[in-house]
């Protein structure tokens, strides 16, 4: 006698069905639980895949999903910790490509971008000691002149520096100052305050990227220079 086999048509399973049709007609005529469903990939082992993301969707509409954490969504039957920051990455993405304030942003990677976004102040004649606050993408997040004089008769603290970091907050910073002298070579007091600087970041967790001494033509990075520690 053959035995009888019992078919669990609810067994996880791959999106299949979203899968096919995205490839016959694209993405923008699969519904917000089908699209959800390809992120979420396999169901339960009582409910397939697009109950699952129906269920999730009309729970958490997608427009308030980015403001849920992986623990909210890992709070539904059948979504575990992968599948949660599937869905929440893809999320993070679309926020990051498409979100309107993106175009706006200056993002800052070298000594060369910095000088752009301070030239104004490489010819002042006053020295200014300026912060850019950096995001974890390296998009400038706020600018603030800090103090102005020169390093050795400004009493600045690390307190001054990162405070609105703090507060942000800001993943790394990039000081810097102008010299009105026309030499953009370090002095004692320069790198003892980038040192001090540098030391205050490893404690708060806000990575001093770079100083850079600004002057009419030229600059100097003590990033580039390697002299951050000394």
């Amino acid at each position: 006698m053959i035995p009888k086999i019992k078919l669990n048509y609810n067994q996880p399973q791959i999106a299949s069905f979203p899968r096919e049709k995205f490839f016959a007609k694209g993405g923008k005529n699969l519904s917000d639980s089908e699209l959800l469903a390809l992120l979420v990939g396999t169901g339960s082992a009582k409910e397939n895949v697009l109950s699952l993301s129906d269920k999730l969707v009309r729970k958490i509409p997608l427009k308030q999903l980015v403001t849920v954490t992986p623990r909210d969504l890992m709070k539904f039957p059948g979504v575990g910790k992968t599948k949660a920051l599937r869905i929440l990455a893809a999320l993070e993405l679309g926020e990051r490509i498409f979100a309107p304030c993106h175009l706006n942003k200056v993002t800052i990677t070298s000594a060369k971008d910095t000088i752009m976004e301070l030239k104004e102040y490489a010819s002042k004649r006053q020295e200014h000691l300026i912060v850019l606050y950096l995001n974890a993408r390296d998009e400038l997040l706020q600018k603030e002149v800090i103090g102005i004089g020169s390093l050795n008769s400004l009493i600045l603290t690390p307190k001054e520096v990162f405070s609105p970091g703090l507060v942000l907050p800001c993943a790394s910073i990039i000081v810097a100052h102008n010299h009105p002298s026309g030499d953009p070579t370090p002095s004692d007091d320069d790198i003892g305050f980038t040192q001090r600087i540098h030391e205050a970041g490893e404690i708060l967790g806000i990575k001093l990227h770079d100083h850079i001494v600004l002057a009419s033509s030229s600059y100097y990075s003590f990033r580039e220079n390697k002299t951050e520690n000394k």
